[in-house]
C-alpha cells in the first residue's frame, strides 16, 4: 500500500540482513517459521513487518494473538488505516483464547475441530485476493506452553504442518524465551524448533544491543538456529524415506489382498460344496429309511411268524441285525446333516427330568442284548435335568455303546450320575485298550473311527460327534479322558 511508511524494526542501509530478517522480508509462499522474544516491543516490531510485506503484495493477514498483543502489533503498522484492512477482509485479528476454545478438547487440541476452525479462518483471508497468499501469525501455543501444557502445544504446532499440507500459507510462531530458562528446558526447547521449518533466533532489549555479551549470544542462538535448520532437511529426508517405504509397504499389502480375496474365494468354493455334501447326505439318509423300514418290517413278521422254517431262521435274523445296523446308520446320517445345515440338532427341553430312569432304560436293552456283559450303575443325589428325553436316551446308548464295543469283555461297564451345584453329571467307564493320543483333539468329528482301531467297523463314526452335538444342544459339556491305568471315561455334565 502506498501509505506505508517504514517500520522501526527494518533493515539499516548498509546492514547486512540477518535470516529473520530475510525471513520476514521475504517470505516464501508456504512455510512454518518459529520466533523466540524477550521483550513485546521487539516481537510487535518482528511481526509488524512480517504483516507489513504481506500488505505490500496484497496477501491476506491472519493474526491470533492475545487483546493485548493485537493492539500493540497494530500499532506497529504506522500509515495502515487497520479498520480498512479489516473490513476488505485483508486484515482478520483473532483472539488466541477464544480460538482455542473452539477446538480443544481438554488438554488437548481435536485434530478435526481445529481443520474446521482454520479452513474458515483461510477461505476468509483468501477471498477476493489477488496474489492468494496468506501470511498467518499465531501464539495459541505460547498460550498453552504458559499454560504447561506442553504436549498439547507440540500437538497443535503438528496439526499445523497438517495443515500446511491442504493449504498454501506462512505462519509465524512466537514463544515467549521465559519459556525455557528453567533446568530441562532443553530438550522441549529442540523438540519446538524441531516442528517448524524455519528457526529465528530470539533478541534482548534495545538496551543491550551494543553489548558484546549480547553479540556472543546472538551469535551462538544463530549457531543453534543452523544446527536446527540442518537437522530439519535430514529429518526431511528421513521422511521421503520413509514414504518410500510406505510406498512399498502398501504394494506389499495389496499383494496381500489379493491372496486374502483368492483364499476367501476358495474358501466359500469349499463350504459350498461341503454344504452339497450334507444335504445330499441328509436327502439320501431320508430316501433309504423308507425302503428299509419294509424291510425291516417284512423280516421282523417272518421272524415272529416262523416263515422259512428251521434252515432260514440264521437268515432272517442276520437280515435284522443288518437291517436294525442300516437303520442306526441312516439315523445318524440325517443327525449329521440336521447338525450341520441347521447349526444344531433340535431338542426340547421345556420339562425336567429323572435321569435315572431314562439311563436305566437304555442299560435294560443292553443288557438284553449283551447278556454276557455285566453293566453297573451308580447314583448319588437328586438327578433333574430338563432334557429332551429321546436325545438323552441317545447320549446313552452311544456313550453304552462305545463301552461295549471297545471295552474288554470281562470287565464291568460303570455308569455314574451324580448331583453336583447346579449340575448333574453321567459319566461311562470301561476298561480296555486306551485310546490313542493323537486321536483325542478329533475324537468328536464326524467320520472319524481311528484308523488303529482293529476290527470290522459297526458304524460310521458318527455317534460320538452326534453325542457332542446334543449335549452342547443341552447347554452341557462333554469330556474324555483315557489311560491304561485308568481306563476310558467319558463324562457328560448338564447344567439344572
Amino acid at each position: 500500500m502506498s501509505n506505508l511508511v517504514p517500520l522501526r524494526t527494518a533493515v539499516e542501509p548498509g546492514a547486512e540482513p540477518n535470516e529473520g530478517d530475510l525471513f520476514l522480508s521475504n517470505t516464501p509462499p508456504r512455510g512454518h517459521a518459529v520466533q523466540f522474544y524477550e521483550s513485546e516491543s521487539f516481537l510487535f516490531d518482528t511481526v509488524g513487518r512480517f504483516l507489513a510485506a504481506g500488505l505490500r503484495g496484497d496477501d491476506g493477514l491472519i493474526v491470533i494473538a492475545t487483546a493485548a498483543h493485537c493492539e500493540g502489533i497494530v500499532q506497529r503498522l504506522d500509515g495502515v488505516d487497520v479498520a480498512r484492512a479489516q473490513a476488505d477482509g485483508r486484515l482478520m485479528l483473532l483472539d488466541a483464547r477464544e480460538t482455542l476454545s473452539r477446538f480443544m478438547v481438554g488438554d488437548m487440541p481435536d485434530a478435526g475441530r481445529f481443520r474446521d476452525v482454520i479452513d474458515r479462518v483461510i477461505s476468509r483471508a483468501r477471498d477476493g485476493r489477488r496474489s492468494g497468499r496468506i501470511r498467518a501469525y499465531g501464539e495459541m501455543v505460547d498460550l498453552l506452553w504458559k499454560d504447561g501444557n506442553y504436549r498439547g502445544a507440540i500437538r497443535l504446532e503438528e496439526l499445523w504442518n497438517d495443515a500446511g499440507k491442504a493449504h498454501t500459507f506462512s505462519l509465524l510462531c512466537a514463544y515467549a524465551m521465559g519459556n525455557f530458562y528453567k533446568e530441562g528446558d532443553a530438550a522441549r526447547f529442540m523438540e519446538v524448533c524441531r516442528t517448524h521449518d524455519h528457526v529465528i533466533s530470539g533478541q534482548r532489549s534495545t538496551e543491550a544491543d551494543d553489548s558484546r555479551e549480547h553479540l556472543r549470544e546472538l551469535t551462538s542462538l544463530q549457531q543453534r538456529a543452523r544446527s536446527l535448520e540442518s537437522e530439519i532437511h535430514h529429518r526431511r529426508r528421513l521422511e521421503d524415506a520413509l514414504r518410500d517405504a510406505l510406498r512399498e509397504r502398501g504394494q506389499v499389502a495389496e499383494e496381500l489382498r489379493a491372496c486374502v480375496k483368492r483364499e476367501t474365494e476358495a474358501r466359500e468354493r469349499a463350504e459350498a460344496s461341503d454344504a452339497f455334501k450334507d444335504m445330499l447326505m441328509g436327502i439320501v439318509g431320508h430316501d433309504l429309511r423308507n425302503p428299509l423300514n419294509t424291510v425291516l418290517t417284512t423280516a421282523h413278521m417272518m421272524q415272529r411268524r416262523g416263515d422259512g422254517g428251521p434252515d432260514n431262521a440264521r437268515r432272517i435274523d442276520r437280515i435284522v441285525s443288518s437291517g436294525a445296523r442300516m437303520q442306526r446308520m441312516i439315523e445318524q446320517l440325517l443327525d449329521v446333516a440336521s447338525a450341520r445345515l441347521t447349526d444344531g440338532i433340535p431338542v426340547n427341553r421345556t420339562q425336567a427330568h429323572d435321569l435315572v430312569p431314562l439311563v436305566g432304560k437304555i442299560v435294560e436293552e443292553t443288557r438284553a442284548g449283551n447278556p454276557a456283559r455285566a453293566v453297573d450303575v451308580r447314583v448319588a443325589g437328586r438327578c433333574l435335568v430338563p432334557v429332551d428325553p429321546d436325545r438323552f436316551e441317545q447320549v446313552v446308548s452311544n456313550l453304552v455303546g462305545n463301552a461295549i464295543t471297545h471295552g474288554d469283555p470281562a470287565q464291568p461297564i460303570i455308569i455314574t450320575i451324580e448331583q453336583r451345584r447346579g449340575a448333574v453329571s453321567l459319566a461311562v467307564c470301561n476298561v480296555g485298550k486306551p485310546i490313542e493320543p493323537d486321536l483325542l483333539p478329533t475324537l468328536f468329528d464326524p467320520f472319524r473311527r481311528g484308523d488303529k482301531l482293529k476290527g470290522r467297523s459297526v458304524g460310521l463314526g458318527l455317534g460320538l460327534y452326534i453325542v457332542e452335538r446334543i449335549v452342547t444342544a443341552h447347554g452341557g459339556t462333554i469330556s474324555v479322558a483315557s489311560s491304561a491305568e485308568e481306563g476310558t471315561r467319558f463324562e457328560v455334565v448338564l447344567p439344572q
